[in-house]
């Protein structure tokens, strides 16, 4: 097998890459081996670099794009290379799409996945499907980011994954990104790199999981959203880092106050130092280190901020989930009220429920709400933003869902308080769980469960169809609306609504 290829892609992958198919002579097999290509697109002839051979088929990277998708238009950002995935941005990898085109893809791996993974019913899937809601806007509108440190070329750089790689590309202009961010990048690159310290180094791949990890700075989030009274957004800053000494934490003291001290559009609110231990890749913190506010005090309270769903504001710590898209978000919100049965009557349970939104705004239909998080910061922000709300009925826990819902489904006393006075049985569950779906220990105890409805919410077509298989078992699906919170990329919102077939 040849190290360099030149084919010609006809699909894509759910995770974005292209997908060709390489025919040796003399194979009978009409469609030849899979070969799945980082940076390259449906419709475009490309030069690929093998990277890895599996059985059943090939990894690769695109090194050159011969010829252009039919449709092809040019990229929006500045980091989207010319055409060698390794020196790429592996953030939007659809953005030389048109926007069309991109839904259109989007759409066939959903239904793929549904019809494929969760065995649903064609004719059944076809009468519940929604066409899907397209995002109100194009570049700018994410309200959080997650940069990661890294080394180019020997020097400190702070940026996005390549493509298909495990190097960061620099990405000043991203253009997801509001007014005043690529100043707040250059400047925390500048600090980092006059600290001497070394950016993180995740393990090497087919190794230990410690080989080759090390070093300090891994991570900066960007968060834009608002100042309790104020009519105008600031951007918050969480730098992740490995453990460090007191003269490594001060560096990251003078990063914070550097950044502090930026003015106009990208003026901070708070500035979080995390740190993880773990030697791998994830942008989790495991410890906070310290905060500072706007003024540069150190203050626990400089984590919160405040983002718009809904007509409302939600108060939510720095580190917690809320939909990056703004715009999009209220189509999400607008989708699950239209989506939620008038007459609820009983209880709404709401599994992964974050900071309380979306489960607060459809909470004014049913007699008692209950939500359950594993983020214990974003219980004690959901606490407030229901007492803001002047929910009467409610109660958040935070642990395991699995282990809440089992609990939950033997009806253990910890969940019959005389305080809110919750009912014993739910009309409705409201789940929003992570890419990776709920646990199976979850979904199986929250079948148990038995509301009478469910109105399921996955950013992960592939996991909501392996958990609509098991739905399927009681429940029957009744619609199914798509949103797309995540242009130039493949991912896809989808909101679906399930009755229990016994109903």
């Amino acid at each position: 097998m040849r190290e360099y290829l030149d084919l010609k892609l006809d699909g894509l992958a759910h995770d974005g890459r292209g997908i060709g198919h390489l025919k040796e002579p003399g194979q009978k097999d009409k469609r030849g081996l899979t070969v799945f290509v980082s940076g390259g697109l449906p419709g475009q002839k490309v030069r690929l670099r093998i990277t890895a051979h599996k059985p059943r088929y090939l990894e690769a990277v695109a090194e050159r794009i011969l010829e252009p998708s039919p449709d092809a238009i040019p990229a929006l950002c500045p980091h989207a290379g010319t055409g060698c995935a390794a020196s790429s941005c592996g953030g939007c990898p659809l953005q030389t799409m048109t926007y069309s085109r991109q839904l259109e893809w989007k759409t066939r791996l959903a239904r793929d996945a549904l019809l494929r993974i969760g065995g649903l019913d064609e004719a059944i899937l076809k009468q519940a499907w929604a066409a899907p809601r397209p995002a109100p806007t194009l570049a700018g509108f994410r309200n959080r980011m997650t940069f990661a440190f890294g080394t180019l070329d020997g020097r400190l750089v702070l940026g996005q994954r390549t493509r298909g790689e495990a190097g960061v590309v620099e990405t000043p202009g991203c253009i997801l990104l509001p007014e005043g961010a690529s100043q707040l990048l250059a400047e925390a690159q500048a600090v980092a790199i006059q600290s001497g310290l070394p950016a993180w180094r995740a393990p090497e791949r087919r190794r230990t999981r410690s080989a080759g990890a090390g070093g300090f700075w891994r991570f900066l989030t960007l968060r834009q959203g608002w100042l309790a009274g104020e009519s105008a957004p600031r951007w918050w800053a969480l730098c992740l880092t490995s453990p460090g000494s007191p003269k490594e934490r001060a560096a990251v003291v003078t990063l914070g106050e550097r950044l502090l001290s930026l003015g106009g559009a990208a003026q901070l609110g708070g500035f979080v130092h995390e740190e993880r231990s773990r030697p791998d890749a994830l942008a989790l913190g495991e410890r906070r280190i310290f905060c500072l506010d706007a003024a540069g005090m150190e203050k626990p309270e400089a984590a919160l901020l405040h983002l718009p769903l809904g007509g409302r504001l939600f108060e939510l710590d720095v580190a917690s989930f809320f939909q990056v898209n703004s715009g999009a978000a209220e189509l999400l919100a607008q989708t699950l009220m239209e989506m939620t049965p008038q007459n609820s009557g009983k209880g709404l349970l709401d599994i992964c429920c974050g900071v309380g939104a979306p489960g607060q705004l459809i909470a004014s239909r049913f007699s008692a709400l209950l939500g359950l998080e594993q983020d214990k910061r974003a219980i004690a922000c959901a606490k407030t933003n229901a007492k803001m709300a002047e929910l009467s009925r409610f109660r958040y826990l935070a642990g395991d869902a699995a282990t809440l819902l089992q609990s939950l489904a033997k009806g253990e006393r910890r969940f019959k308080s005389p305080q809110q006075n919750l009912p014993s049985n739910w009309s409705m569950a409201l789940v929003d769980p992570p890419r990776a779906g709920l646990a199976p220990k979850a979904l199986q105890a929250l079948l148990q469960t038995g509301p009478e409805y469910l109105l399921y919410v996955s950013c992960n077509p592939a996991t909501l169809a392996r958990d609509a298989a098991k739905l399927s078992e009681r429940y029957r699906l009744k619609s199914l609306t798509a949103i797309d919170l995540f242009p130039h990329t493949p991912h896809l919102e989808c909101c679906s609504l399930w009755q229990i077939k016994s109903a």
